[in-house]
């Protein structure tokens, strides 16, 4: 029996420690997805991201086509916003830029029949004087909610949004801006006897008045008579019709507008005075008889090879001609040796001097226009073009003025001779303005100008002449002085 019990007790032992081994597995069992558990929820962790950008794709390309009238040495304006569209972080932009140097008259016709078609460009660069004509064709768009939705624009100089602005809206933003001086030759006023110091001081006594139109009148006819200057070679204008001219009209006094009523305005006697002066030029022999019409290309060669006294242009033709003109003479340093800048003489003693500016400005085109719907990118895009980095390359490759403040500081700008000596002018300058009709204007008063200098109206005639059309064809637009 003693045999049988310790056998019962070994039984009884066996499946005790079965019971046990069998409780270890089961815990085992249960304890090992615990201990795996941290791998499994880690896995997707690390490998998250990798999901996540799969699952957000690149933006897709908006291709955006620039158009601008420009030259060789403006070609910035359509290739500047080509060049900021690598900055555009929101959109994913390709820029077909396109510089057409075919003159402005064409560029503007060809935008006109483009966006008539639905076929225009997504922004255009042209001037401020075409925005009431365009903006009221729906040719373009405002420009106040591109505006406010980039600090880019919070630098462009405050005063140049003046020159964007129709109906109580901006409807763009500036391109660039510039002034239109008197231009003098230093070594001609020296063959005739001026002193460097009296050459020096010319710039600020046509600033302050002391030195008028009569006075250049007088100068260029004394340079005629010492064979200092061949006979109608004292004073050359610009050749072609261009709102140059309205500068003399602006030198004897004349308005032209009236931003309380919103109408254009016309001085009688400020116009018969400035058609006077253009007669007298070509009378008193110092500018050549029929010279409207001349060749660009012979105004250009005539002007930076130093054979007038005095001319009228450009700061954006100093970049011309020292590139494509007289490179092969020493360009710029050749032009330093000879060509002084002043304001335009005032046409009446003792009033300063005045400059026409003419900012450029880029514009967004309506789906209308150009049945695209990118005026979102575009306006990023243009964010990114009006930065000193991109507007410098066009300010000092063109000798045009800055367009942001932060230009003034801005090393490549601030280090230009030029664009530093002629950027007081601004202080004394004004606009053409933004109204529908100014076209209409100013093409008559050109036209009776031109009538006035060619001998063909006097110029009391031609100005009254011009007046009644004006009249006749603006109505109630045109305020008469």
């Amino acid at each position: 029996m003693k045999r049988y019990r310790h056998l019962g007790i070994l039984i009884v032992l066996l499946i005790v420690l079965t019971l046990a081994l069998s409780a270890c597995q089961q815990q085992a069992a249960t304890e090992a997805p615990k201990e795996e558990a941290p791998k499994a929820t880690e896995a997707p962790k690390e490998e998250a991201p990798a999901q996540k950008e799969e699952a957000t794709p690149a933006p897709e390309k908006v291709t955006l086509e620039v158009w601008a009238e420009a030259n060789n040495v403006e070609h910035w304006r359509a290739d500047g916003p080509a060049k900021a569209a690598a900055m555009v972080k929101d959109y994913n932009i390709e820029v077909i830029p396109v510089n057409d140097d075919a003159g402005w008259g064409d560029y503007k016709k060809k935008f006109t029949l483009a966006a008539d078609a639905g076929e225009a460009p997504e922004i255009v660069v042209s001037g401020h004087e075409d925005i009431p004509v365009w903006g009221n064709a729906g040719y373009i768009v405002p420009f106040d909610d591109c505006r406010a939705k980039y600090p880019e624009f919070n630098d462009v100089i405050d005063s140049l949004w003046n020159a964007t602005m129709w109906q109580g809206k901006s409807w763009g933003v500036p391109q660039d801006t510039e002034a239109r001086p008197m231009f003098f030759n230093k070594k001609k006023l020296k063959e005739m006897g001026w002193s460097d110091e009296e050459i020096a001081a010319l710039p600020d006594k046509i600033k302050n008045g002391e030195f008028t139109l009569d006075d250049m009148i007088a100068t260029a006819k004394e340079a005629i008579e010492k064979g200092v200057v061949e006979p109608g070679y004292g004073y050359w204008h610009r050749p072609r019709k261009g709102g140059d001219f309205i500068q003399y009209y602006a030198a004897y006094g004349g308005r032209l507008y009236d931003p309380d009523q919103d109408k254009l305005v016309v001085n009688q006697e400020a116009l018969k005075n400035w058609y006077a002066f253009q007669r007298r030029i070509v009378e008193e022999g110092i500018t050549p008889e029929n010279y409207i019409g001349t060749e660009w290309s012979i105004w250009h060669d005539t002007v930076s090879h130093g054979k007038a006294l005095f001319w009228n242009g450009g700061i954006w033709q100093w970049a011309d001609w020292a590139t494509n003109y007289v490179a092969d003479l020493g360009g710029e340093d050749y032009l330093f040796e000879f060509v002084g800048y002043a304001l335009q003489p005032s046409g009446i003693k003792g009033k300063p001097g005045v400059t026409l500016s003419h900012p450029l400005v880029y514009m967004i085109t309506s789906e209308k226009a150009s049945g695209s719907k990118n005026q979102d990118a575009a306006c990023a895009l243009l964010a990114k073009t009006t930065t000193p980095e991109i507007n410098t390359l066009h300010a000092v490759g063109s000798t045009h003025l800055g367009i942001l403040k932060s230009q003034a500081d801005y090393p490549e700008y601030k280090n230009n001779k030029f664009l530093s000596d002629v950027l007081y002018m601004l202080d004394y300058n004004f606009y053409q303005p933004n109204h529908v009709m100014y076209g209409p204007y100013f093409d008559i008063v050109w036209d009776y100008m031109v009538k006035a200098e060619n001998g063909e109206m006097s110029p009391e005639d031609a100005a009254k002449a011009a007046v009644e059309q004006l009249q006749a064809e603006l109505g109630d637009q045109v305020i008469v002085e």
